[in-house]
């Protein structure tokens, strides 16, 4: 009886409850059912007696056993055990003892098998103090009888084997019992963990759930044979798909283009990714239940884990803002690009019908063609910003070469004006060629950069000195400068758009902190490289190293 064990030494009580404890209704129902099998078996064998030896009731100790046993049984019906002491229960058993000694007081213990009811009741729901004092009541009832009715021999024999089998079937049953309440107690306590496991596992996909739900990406999980494994949020909403039927078509529309012809539905992403297929970065539009447009990417991910099944990942990233800022961006070059061509068409026109006039002093006339170049770069420079704008390719023929020392000369006539403005001495110490492998319009674009940077952060009396070596295979080029300097900790970062060194805010000059970064871009499209040296107060050194034309023709 479940309700009635004792808890074993070596599990503490503490960790796994006794039934008794937690249910104690169970206790009634175990002693009913105990004492109901020992109390039929009793009434059967009195019907036996009845028809085979019904001189046996005219014995008073018979008759008073089988009184006993059914007065104990009916007991047992009535009294309410939950109520009571665990140790009243032990009352039942102790009293079939002495009614199954009756039973066999004087009948050379042939009742005496009844015995192992109670004696396997007690060894199995009750501890060793209650075992040992039921065969001691044993023992002590069969001495009486052997005393009392003055037995031979072979009664006596009879007598030690019974209390020995007893003693047997009690030993047996008690332990067996220990053992069975220690493995259904280590059960209770690996179901206990497995409960908080399992509780703790619950608890991780909630918060997953949450995470993905909170995601304003729509994310689709799809098993290797299509099936719907996950939706979060984003994705119900975005397609307007049941939760309970989503292999049923939602209620947006997947188009290839804006406005164009819907997909066929074995090409839109999801029948994809339940075919397996993997791809990255599919553009769709979407017309959702709500009548809006939605630019979506597209992409899918494997799955692949050891304890699960492999699954496919269906990603959707809504891009229409991505989108559209593109679009604002192509308009406002288009805008910018526009309204400085005509104020350069101007200035460019202007230059030129200046330079035909025959009487300019050289000066003058130098200064203007300086001015209708400045005016053609600057035309080409938005050219191109207006291509790149709108994702204009252009093919290149092959690598385009240049004379670097002449593209340096050719700004340095232009920023010499300013250089003398600001009274700061340019040397060019640059050999008389420098063929390199570039473009002429981006290097100057660079150059440019360059020294007006040394010019701006350079102040009155410094100096700057513009040098070049030319071997075989590089053309290294040095713009150095006495300027203010970089602090060593902002060397790393003057290359990060936006970013102005602390030397630099501190000046009066403006800046907008990205022409460090525009050079180096420009120099590494060519196959350059560029370097940066300078000390704080001391000056500033650009090194930039162009791959040399020679090295082309010998490749």
């Amino acid at each position: 009886m479940a309700s009635l064990r004792s808890v074993p030494p070596a599990v503490p009580p503490e960790v796994v409850p006794d039934d008794d404890a937690t249910n104690p209704s169970s206790r009634t129902r175990s002693v009913w059912l105990l004492q109901l099998v020992l109390g039929a078996s009793v009434v059967i064998t009195v019907l036996l007696v009845q028809a085979l030896e019904p001189s046996l009731f005219a014995l008073w100790p018979f008759s008073s056993g089988v009184g006993v046993i059914i007065a104990l049984t009916a007991v047992a019906i009535v009294v309410p055990w939950q109520k009571l002491p665990r140790a009243a229960v032990a009352l039942i058993p102790f009293g079939d003892i002495v009614g199954i000694g009756l039973l066999s007081f004087g009948t050379d213990l042939r009742f005496s098998f009844f015995w192992v009811f109670p004696i396997i009741w007690i060894a199995t729901h009750f501890t060793l103090v209650y075992l040992i004092s039921a065969i001691g009541a044993v023992g002590v009832i069969i001495v009486i009888d052997a005393a009392v009715n003055a037995t031979g021999p072979v009664t006596a024999l009879r007598l030690i084997v019974v209390l020995l089998s007893l003693t047997f079937i009690a030993i047996t049953s008690y332990l067996s019992a220990r053992q069975t309440r220690a493995f259904k107690q280590l059960l209770r306590r690996q179901a206990s963990r497995l409960q908080g496991t399992l509780q703790r596992v619950s608890g991780q996909e909630r918060r997953v759930s949450q995470m993905l739900n909170g995601l304003d990406t729509g994310i689709a999980r799809l098993s290797a044979d299509g099936e719907v494994l996950a939706l979060n949020d984003t994705y119900v909403a975005l397609y307007g798909v049941e939760r309970d039927e989503p292999q049923r078509p939602g209620g947006a529309v997947e188009y290839a283009n804006l406005r164009g012809e819907p997909l066929p539905e074995s090409e839109r992403p999801f029948a994809r990714a339940a075919r397996g297929e993997q791809f990255d970065d599919e553009r769709v539009w979407l017309f959702d239940p709500h009548g809006e447009w939605h630019a979506l990417s597209a992409s899918t991910r494997r799955l692949i884990s050891s304890d699960e099944p492999e699954s496919t990942l269906l990603i959707i990233h809504d891009i229409t803002a991505l989108i559209e800022s593109e679009r604002a961006r192509e308009r406002l070059a288009a805008t910018v690009s526009h309204e400085l061509r005509n104020p350069l068409t101007a200035i460019i026109g202007h230059a030129d019908l200046a330079l035909d006039d025959p009487n300019l002093s050289p000066k003058v006339h130098e200064q203007l063609e300086v001015i209708a170049a400045a005016g053609e770069r600057m035309q080409k420079l938005i050219s191109e910003i207006l291509a790149t704008s709108r994702g204009v390719f252009r093919e290149t023929s092959g690598p385009a070469t240049a004379d670097a020392s002449r593209i340096i000369a050719s700004s340095l006539a232009s920023f010499r004006p300013a250089a003398a403005a600001r009274r700061v001495s340019v040397i060019d110490e640059l050999p008389e060629s420098a063929e390199v492998l570039g473009d002429a319009f981006r290097l100057r674009q660079a150059f440019d950069n360059i020294l007006s940077n040394a010019i701006k952060y350079t102040s009155a009396g410094g100096t700057i000195r513009i040098s070049g070596e030319v071997s075989p295979d590089d053309v290294i080029l040095h713009f150095a400068d006495t300027g203010i300097g970089i602090h060593p900790d902002d060397i790393d970062r003057v290359f990060d758009p936006y970013f102005r060194a602390q030397a630099v805010r501190e000046s009066p000059t403006p800046g907008t902190g990205l022409g460090m970064g525009i050079i180096r871009s420009i120099v590494e499209d060519q196959g350059g490289s560029l370097f940066l040296e300078s000390e704080l107060g001391a000056g500033t050194t650009v090194t930039v190293v162009l791959p040399s034309r020679s090295d082309a023709a010998v490749a």
